[in-house]
Formats: C-alpha cells, sequence, structure tokens
C-alpha cells in the first residue's frame, strides 16, 4: 500500500476520535457554585448588611419578604450604631427543620439583640399549623431561640395586616381574624417572658392606604412606619439613641 493510501485510510480514525473526544467534553457538567445561606438567589437567607466596627453590637433581624421591604430603611436608621444581619426565610414556626436552620445560623454568630416573628404570612394557609398548635409551637419556637442565642435580648414583631386586593383597602375579611387571634396569642406568651412586642400589626392596621394590594405586602411609607418601630426597639434594648421623628410634611 502507497504512503497516500495509508494515509487516506488511517484519516477516517482520526475523525473519528477527534468526534468522540468532543462529544466527551460537551457532555461534561459545568461546574456550578454551590448555594450558601449568604446568597441564595431567591432572597431567602441570612446577610450582612451593616459591619461596623466589630466592638458594636450585633444585632439579627428575622422575617418574611416583609423584612425585605423595611430593613434597608432599619439599616439606614442604625448605622454607626451596630452590625446589623437579617434572616429572611418562608419558614414559618409549623415548619419541622427550622429547629436545624436556627442552630446553624446562631453557631455562625453572637448577637446581642435578635428581633424575630412568626413568619405568620407564610402560616395563615389551612393545614399548615394545625387547629390548636399555634401556642405551643410559639412556646417552642422560643425556647430554641433562647438556648440557641441565650445572650441575646429578644424583640417579637407582630404579623402584619391581610388586606384586601380591591379598592377601598380593607382588611381581608377570612383570614385577617387568623392573623389577629395569632398575635394574641403571641402577645400573651411574650408578656408572660417579658419580651418586648415591635407593634406591627397595629402600626398598619390604622394606615390600609399604603398596602400594595396584594393582601400581604406594603409601599414605602408602610415600611418606613415599620422600620422606626422596629429600630425604637432595638436602640431601647441597647440603650442608645433611638431614630428621630420623621420631618413633617
Amino acid at each position: 500500500m502507497s504512503a497516500i493510501a495509508s494515509a487516506l485510510v488511517r484519516r477516517p480514525v482520526w475523525l473519528l476520535l477527534l468526534c468522540i473526544s468532543a462529544s466527551a467534553i460537551a457532555a461534561e457538567p459545568s461546574a456550578r457554585p454551590k448555594d450558601t445561606a449568604k446568597a441564595k438567589p431567591s432572597g431567602w437567607g441570612v446577610r450582612q448588611v451593616l459591619l461596623a466596627d466589630p466592638a458594636l453590637p450585633h444585632v439579627l433581624l428575622i422575617g418574611d419578604s416583609i423584612l425585605s421591604g423595611y430593613h434597608g430603611k432599619a439599616a439606614e436608621l442604625l448605622r454607626g450604631k451596630v452590625n446589623l444581619d437579617v434572616w429572611i426565610t418562608p419558614k414559618h414556626i409549623g415548619v419541622k427543620d427550622l429547629p436545624t436552620d436556627m442552630q446553624g445560623v446562631f453557631a455562625e454568630r453572637t448577637y446581642d439583640v435578635i428581633l424575630f416573628n412568626d413568619i405568620g404570612l407564610h402560616a395563615w394557609t389551612p393545614g399548615r399549623i394545625p387547629e390548636g398548635q399555634y401556642e405551643p409551637l410559639m412556646r417552642a419556637h422560643l425556647a430554641n431561640l433562647r438556648k440557641f442565642a441565650p445572650r441575646a435580648q429578644l424583640i417579637f414583631a407582630s404579623t402584619t395586616p391581610m388586606t384586601t386586593t380591591t379598592k377601598p383597602i380593607a382588611l381581608d375579611p377570612e383570614f385577617n381574624p387568623l392573623i389577629v387571634e395569632r398575635n394574641r396569642i403571641a402577645a400573651k406568651i411574650m408578656e408572660e417572658n417579658q419580651v418586648p412586642i415591635a407593634d406591627f400589626y397595629s402600626i398598619l392596621v390604622a394606615k390600609l392606604d399604603p398596602a400594595a394590594g396584594d393582601r400581604f405586602h406594603w409601599t414605602k411609607p408602610a415600611y418606613e412606619l415599620l422600620a422606626r418601630e422596629a429600630v425604637t426597639h432595638i436602640t431601647q434594648a441597647l440603650d442608645l439613641a433611638g431614630p428621630s421623628a420623621p420631618a413633617a410634611k
């Protein structure tokens, strides 16, 4: 066989090997960074909002999407006074693995003040918290906070109202009574345990106009009110100067 003929015979073999190699490379999965508690694409998780002097108090705010709405203003009011983290979560007090999450979060850092609530806007759906179980679950949640964060001063934030989606905005006639009842039970537990209450519900129930119209969320003026309420309680707990009153309009 001539050299030219031999080369022609070998060429398909080399082409076949090249195609196999290219296919293997294309099929190999690309490496993806793992989600961490501090950087979830969904927005849920723990993240640092204010990093100041490590000697300043460390504060943690725990909540759901309502916290997403007001933590920016709270950070503005607390700047230079504290180190601030936020833990935004959809896991209400009836979720079984919430204590495991809590243990992991509080193993990472010691907090001086924790403002928390029951993530009630994720718990109103029938069946999520069985009938008669809200009170024992809330008592267990408070006990876990004190177990995993024994040095922290605790502040409870009541769940905000559920509203209608139509104007004029009104309270949701079907489910807002459940929010009221659970806030009442939570308030009783907090008073028994000397935990101060940031009464988000009472602040917004008197001012329904800033509701976003989706039953759950609010607009900027409402979130500023919540931020000021939260910061007032935090500064009182830390014996710091509180937020100044908003300018009159």
